[in-house]
């Protein structure tokens, strides 16, 4: 038998799954759902008067930001007004109209998917090793003629492997969809950032084609954090909810401690890799890609070789 059979195998336990499948239909259907409701609920008059839409968001918006300062709001919040502010400013100038909805602006704006496609992929990565052990199975598996590590590795490519297919199902469908019921074209489209209080103009495909390859870097130091945190522990339950627990919590501390100097050495403030998609959104400051990459690749060696070692040790119960 060659390695290539482990990861067939794993592959086809996969996919043997109901929940794999759900997992590959619900993005889609979402996404459907929602270019349905957008279609149906389309306001043709905002379309078509955007300026004075984008007018009176102004006069709206100028009263929030002078009572944002009056009430000494958290910057974070009166910056995110101005910008609003600035950038209709300039869409009403430059004649940019924001409703202008092409397929790539489709695109963009399902980019926040990516959070449920990384919680399927938690799931999954934190299941395939814990269930083993809990069932028992494991024992079938280093009985067969090869090393501990080239079993794990098979997992753990096999993982990675859906963790591609999801990110792929979703792109597609989201190309497709948009397509279907916005047009072909839009790869010129503009769309407008905030750097340091000015206004810059941009291709919105560069930003959807760079957002795809940072996306799936941050699937891929996922799947090592859980499929660490699945080799933990011999309960797959267990290992889910703790994984998810980690996610979410990190998230959380990461905003809690975003004034702190250690803060941009930890894990999750650096996962937010699309946040220099749009230069000056960063949480936390002197933080740039290439740092993120460097502390991502750091970690991500941690948690593989955290991963290889408990699984040559690991105890397997009978």
């Amino acid at each position: 038998m060659k390695f290539q059979s482990l990861v067939t195998n794993e592959w086809i336990k996969i996919f043997s799954r109901v929940r794999t499948w759900v997992f590959i239909a619900l993005p889609v259907l979402i996404v459907l759902g929602v270019a349905i409701y957008g279609k149906v609920t389309e306001d043709q008059s905002a379309k078509t008067n955007w300026k004075q839409e984008l007018t009176e968001q102004n006069k709206g918006l100028k009263k929030e930001i002078a009572q944002a300062k009056k009430d000494k709001a958290p910057k974070m919040y009166r910056d995110s007004l101005e910008s609003e502010y600035k950038q209709n400013e300039y869409a009403i100038k430059h004649e940019i109209s924001p409703y202008e909805t092409t397929s790539w602006k489709f695109m963009k704006d399902f980019a926040p998917m990516s959070s449920l496609l990384g919680l399927f992929v938690i799931v999954v990565a934190s299941d395939i090793v814990a269930a083993e052990f809990a069932k028992g199975t494991v024992k079938m598996l280093l009985i067969r003629p090869y090393s501990r590590w080239k079993i794990l590795l098979s997992k753990l490519l096999a993982t990675l492997g859906f963790a591609f297919l999801l990110w792929i199902v979703l792109i597609v469908s989201t190309w497709l969809i948009g397509s279907v019921f916005y047009g072909f074209g839009g790869m010129d489209q503009p769309y407008l950032t905030d750097v340091n209080g000015v206004v810059h103009e941009k291709l919105i495909s560069h930003y959807v084609l760079a957002n795809m390859g940072l996306e799936f870097i941050e699937f891929a130091v996922l799947v090592a954090l859980a499929f660490m945190i699945s080799t933990l522990f011999y309960s797959s339950s267990v290992a889910i909810g703790v994984s998810m627990f980690v996610t979410f919590a990190g998230n959380i501390l990461t905003t809690i401690f975003s004034n702190k100097p250690w803060a941009k050495y930890t894990l999750f403030p650096n996962m937010e890799l699309t946040q220099y998609l749009d230069e000056g959104m960063q949480l936390i400051k002197d933080m740039s890609l290439s740092f993120s990459l460097g502390i991502l690749a750091i970690y991500t060696a941690v948690f593989l070789v955290i991963t290889f070692a408990v699984f040559q040790k690991r105890d397997v119960r009978a």
